[in-house]
């Protein structure tokens, strides 16, 4: 009975780290290495982040980046 309730319970998904799947980056540092690919940006400003590496780093750092910007238009 217990493998039947198991079989229709849904699997949760491995969260896998981003500096876990170095395939995916490996045309990017070729390029970076070479000196032949570009990162068109907008600068926003800065913010200090605790990792280097990650998305929801960056995500978190343009989150309180615009949260800045909110500030100072309404203190203008």
């Amino acid at each position: 009975m217990n493998k039947l309730r198991q079989s229709f319970r849904r699997k949760k998904d491995v969260y896998v780290p981003e500096a876990s799947r170095p395939h995916q980056w490996q045309t990017d540092e070729e390029g970076v290495r070479t000196g032949k690919c570009s990162f068109p940006v907008k600068y926003l400003g800065h913010v200090e982040v605790d990792e280097s590496r990650g998305m929801h780093i960056c995500e978190d750092a343009v989150k309180r980046l615009k949260a800045v910007c909110i500030l100072i238009k309404i203190l203008l």
